[in-house]
């Protein structure tokens, strides 16, 4: 990525930190989509630091540099950052522990944020933390917020733009997978606008974008997008209108060198004259055309809105949308402060909609393709996993496993070679975390082809997934990998905490609860069973995934203190994982995780509204013998051997002239029974 090294680039940046009077300066890890995971060229904070990883936010002053992740990261975080750098893991926001740093360290000065990378929320935080600390500093702490339109660490980062230049287009992503005409969707779309008295959607997010065309690209490693940015603008000279009459127009911002002829074709073809592509560049330029145009119906109240997702847009896009508001509606009435002010002003703000993007809300619930698609996916990689665990169990009989050659890179790319043996699938949906011993620990460990441990009789991770045209899967086991002559066994922590994860695993998939609920009420039910013994886990429970999309999708999911999902109950239709697990730091990591879909159920009584629950998505053993069998109820262990016959229902059919394979997925499928007597010690399948 660079010659210099990273001391090197510290000092460059501290350099251009002079130049542009500013004192301190933040590195997130957004990009102007505010992308979990960002194209490449966008990697600023890990061209800084070699930190990989989704979240993390970097504090850069003239005496200290520092590396802010959360507690999926720390251990990794701590093992790569420079020696310049000193890691810290954050217990509430990253922006109050950077606040409260600036203070203890009696800052007074200029604090740089690019407005590209930033976001309204973390904008309205950044502020929101500084002033609490201001009143509680006897006048020792100052920060003045400088908002930049250039990233200084592109001025450092010589080869950036060549990370920009790809050689793959854009492609079509057809029906037989979505389910639904692009067209469809933003007649959906504009429906919702309308009620919302919006004449203008400005979508940042790239998945979002990726959604509604039906198109799929490959800006993002692990993800089938493309950098874009989408305007779809109302126009409505008559009330209540059907939404199939609203007339309409996209405003498309994408590198026109990924745009093929057949791509042009089946946007013109889709949208005919409804759709005008630009440069990506042209974004900022054509948004305030845009709203210049909307000011001019700002005193008809059926469409007085500009739709701004306070979640996707950064604050370039605010900028730009409330400066040219406020000079084209009436600037006299306006304040000429900052746009923190400006966004504040009664009058202005009234214009503005800053709510959840509905495209959110509508991709979240898959159609009946996409959830067939998602379904036949998840067979699929669920005989490659499967195949994958025989491997390691036939390895293990015969000892070949513990060669001392044998890595864990080894075994990702085994992994790799048995998904890429399946129908419709493309590439990995993240980086395997394949991971021996006190590797598991790392929350999110990836092994490199140059340094990965050799495999030993202990405890492995594996977490991993696959991208396929029909959906998107990721799916956790962690077993223990016997030698053939019984000569070492899981410790006793090692069991107890294994069954305590699978019990709050098998808890929150038996779970049936009411319409309205969301993934935050039941968090709890996963974690209660290692509360009991003083153990938890760090990550969240389960979260969102996507449909040939990113494995990754928000905002709904199984939070325990993100308090914006709590707004988005779950519905029918949504797909998310289910993955709790524990960590040992310098010992080892559980964790097991399936993909369920959100599905209506039948209960009883039916006087309450609806209820729902979950349906496995994912098929592939749970090793059986970390289990102690004395911990789980025999409900629990109804629903083990439930979910292991729906493997063995699932998989079977795939399996083609190997009766060894089938043979053996079948002992692994097996029922288990619990005898009536606890024992004083585990009870379990190896005894």
């Amino acid at each position: 990525m660079s010659n210099l090294s990273r001391y090197e680039k510290l000092q460059k940046l501290r350099t251009l930190m002079k130049q542009f009077e500013i004192d301190a300066y933040i590195i997130p890890s957004s990009d102007p989509h505010m992308s979990e995971y960002p194209p490449s060229w966008y990697k600023r904070r890990e061209f800084m630091t070699g930190f990989s990883g989704s979240e993390g936010v970097c504090l850069i002053t003239d005496k200290c540099a520092m590396l802010y992740v959360d507690g999926r990261y720390t251990v990794e975080a701590s093992s790569v950052a420079p020696p310049e750098f000193q890691v810290h893991e954050v217990k509430n926001s990253f922006y109050w522990h950077i606040v409260d740093l600036l203070k203890t360290s009696k800052f007074i000065g200029n604090l740089g944020i690019d407005m590209q990378v930033t976001s309204w929320r973390v904008y309205e935080a950044i502020i929101k933390y500084i002033k609490e600390a201001e009143e509680t500093s006897n006048r020792e702490f100052k920060v003045s917020l400088k908002l930049l339109e250039t990233n200084l660490v592109d001025l450092i980062w010589t080869d950036r733009q060549s990370l920009m230049v790809s050689s793959n287009s854009i492609f079509i992503h057809g029906i037989e997978y979505t389910g639904e005409t692009s067209v469809s969707k933003i007649r959906r779309i504009l429906e919702i606008m309308q009620q919302e008295k919006s004449s203008i959607l400005t979508i940042c997010d790239i998945s979002e974008i990726a959604w509604i065309l039906n198109l799929r690209g490959s800006d993002v490693e692990y993800s089938p997008l493309f950098a874009s940015f989408l305007i779809l603008q109302r126009f409505n000279d008559e009330k209540n209108k059907p939404s199939t009459e609203i007339p309409y127009k996209i405003k498309f911002f994408v590198d026109k060198m990924k745009v093929t002829q057949e791509v042009l074709d089946y946007l013109y073809c889709e949208f005919c004259k409804n759709i005008q592509i630009f440069p990506i560049e042209d974004f900022i330029k054509e948004l305030k055309s845009t709203v210049e145009c909307a000011t001019l119906s700002f005193s008809n109240d059926s469409m007085s809105k500009i739709w701004l997702p306070q979640s996707e847009c950064n604050l370039a896009v605010y900028n730009a949308a409330l400066e040219t508001i406020k000079e084209k509606v009436d600037s006299t009435s306006y304040p000429c402060g900052s746009i923190y002010e400006l966004f504040h002003d009664t009058k202005l703000s009234s214009h503005l909609l800053t709510k959840m993007s509905i495209v959110e809300y509508f991709r979240s619930k898959k159609n009946e393709v996409e959830l067939d698609g998602m379904r036949s996916c998840h067979r699929y990689d669920g005989l490659a996993l499967s195949r994958f665990l025989y491997y390691l169990d036939c390895s293990c009989m015969d000892d070949s496993i513990f060669n001392n050659k044998m890595t864990e890179w080894d075994l990702s790319e085994k992994l790799y070679r048995l998904r890429e043996e399946q129908p419709l699938y493309k590439y990995p949906s993240f980086p395997t975390i394949s991971s021996i011993g006190s590797n598991g620990a790392i929350i999110h460990y990836r092994p490199s082809e140059e340094n990965s441990k050799v495999i030993q009789s202990t405890m492995y991770l594996c977490d991993s997934g696959g991208q396929y045209l029909t959906g998107t899967t990721d799916v956790t086991r962690t077993l223990f990998l016997f030698k053939n002559n019984g000569s070492t066994r899981p410790t006793l922590k090692q069991i107890d905490s294994f069954t305590r994860v699978l019990v709050g695993f098998i808890r929150l998939n038996k779970t049936i609860f009411p319409s309205g609920t969301t993934g935050g009420d039941l968090d709890i039910i996963a974690r209660l069973s290692l509360w009991e013994v003083g153990l938890d886990y760090s990550h969240s429970t389960g979260h969102g995934v996507g449909s040939f999309l990113c494995v990754h999708e928000g905002p709904y999911g199984i939070y325990k203190t993100r308090d914006f999902t709590k707004s988005l109950s779950l519905e029918p239709g949504m797909v998310l994982s289910i993955e709790p697990g524990y960590y040992e730091v310098d010992n080892f990591g559980i964790r097991i995780e399936n993909l369920v879909e959100v599905v209506a159920v039948e209960t009883e009584n039916d006087s309450n509204g609806q209820f729902l629950g979950f349906k496995p998505l994912t098929y592939a053993p749970i090793q059986k013998e970390l289990i102690d069998l004395s911990i789980l109820s025999y409900d629990e262990i109804e629903w083990l051997n439930w979910y292991h016959s729906k493997v063995l229902e699932n998989i079977e059919p795939l399996i083609e002239n190997d009766l060894e394979f089938l043979s053996w997925l079948v002992a692994k499928c097996a029922p288990i029974t619990k005898e009536l007597n606890r024992k004083p010690t585990p009870q379990t399948l190896y005894q």
